[in-house]
């Protein structure tokens, strides 16, 4: 474990941290009411933020940490992904959000701080971002994991 990828972790740590507070404070007569931009049930929204730590968030992060080709999804591909959770998990419950926040959190955590700077360092083109060059640490701190955590605190 590197500095860098303890304090990256302890980061998205505080971001799920205060991501679960905002659940917790939303009431139950509100939960399963539309909210935010994405035409989404705010249940919907909450889900859609832990649910795709262990897929497409992950798939990013370990493809530019290990080296490797990050995913060829465009726009489109990443909307419909999102559409197809918002409607499976339109009526997920709080608790079913909070419990797999906090497993999938300390799981996404844990990998997190097992990234030597070396990894943290690597880059890919990310296809979403027009081919831009992003290294995985980018990608930790950005929209694909804890700046998308903090982002979606707005659409509660």
């Amino acid at each position: 474990m590197s500095d860098r990828s303890n304090a990256l972790a302890a980061q998205f740590e505080q971001a799920i941290a205060e991501f679960a507070d905002a659940v917790k404070a939303i009431p139950d007569e509100k939960w399963s009411g539309m909210g935010g931009n994405e035409g989404y049930t705010i249940a919907a929204t909450a889900q859609h933020v832990f649910g795709q730590f262990a897929l497409l968030e992950m798939e990013y992060i370990s493809a530019a940490a290990e080296g490797k080709p990050m995913p060829s999804y465009s726009w489109d591909d990443v909307n419909g992904i999102n559409d197809r959770r918002a409607e499976a998990n339109k009526a997920c419950t709080k608790a079913q959000v909070l419990g797999e926040l906090r497993d999938d959190g300390a799981t996404m955590a844990a990998y997190i701080r097992s990234l030597s700077d070396k990894q943290l360092d690597r880059k890919g083109a990310l296809a979403l971002a027009n081919g831009a060059e992003v290294s995985a640490e980018q990608l930790i701190a950005g929209g694909v994991l804890i700046d998308h955590v903090r982002g979606h605190m707005k659409t509660l």
